[in-house]
């Protein structure tokens, strides 16, 4: 089974836990730019405005093609409690994604707040089969145990694929 793992991360810790589970489940990294390129208060005065209203991003790559991979990962960091307006526009730009498994996770420094739902629900409106998320916090992402409970999801996903 073949696992595609698109994320954006702006400090580092969406990355660091996308790196790990690629090296845990043999998946591939797709790192999603953000062409804003926010310095650390233009995070917080343009993108967080624009996370809070849904918008999408200018990104790199424009066009991410999942057809042939059987298993979708999806992580962002929680601007405000939504997913960053580079992972809105990953999402859209998403080419074969219909029918594919989705898992999505999200790091944070505090509560997921809606960042979670409202990436399953952009999944899902996509036509992906959303098997589970998970909520990592700053804490979580320095324990391997806890990248490792996503991994696990992972593997889980796609041995029901096997079975089915």
């Amino acid at each position: 089974m073949s696992v595609c793992i698109i994320y954006h991360s702006e400090t580092g810790n969406t990355r660091s836990v996308a790196e790990r589970l690629a090296a845990a489940t043999g998946g591939d990294l797709v790192e999603v730019q953000d062409l804003a390129g926010y310095s650390k208060a233009g995070m917080y005065l343009k993108g967080i405005p624009r996370a809070l209203r849904g918008h999408k991003a200018d990104i790199e790559p424009a066009v991410i093609d999942v057809s042939g991979y059987d298993t979708v990962v999806v992580g962002t960091p929680v601007w405000a409690g939504n997913p960053t307006p580079a992972i809105n526009a990953a999402v859209a730009a998403l080419q074969g994604v219909e029918g594919k498994t989705a898992i999505v996770f999200c790091t944070s420094h505090g509560a997921p707040q809606k960042t979670l739902e409202t990436l399953k629900t952009m999944l899902a409106g996509r036509g992906a089969d959303v098997q589970g998320a998970v909520s990592l916090t700053g804490r979580d992402v320095q324990d391997p145990r806890a990248v490792e409970s996503l991994a696990d999801l992972v593997r889980r996903s796609e041995k029901e694929m096997v079975v089915q």
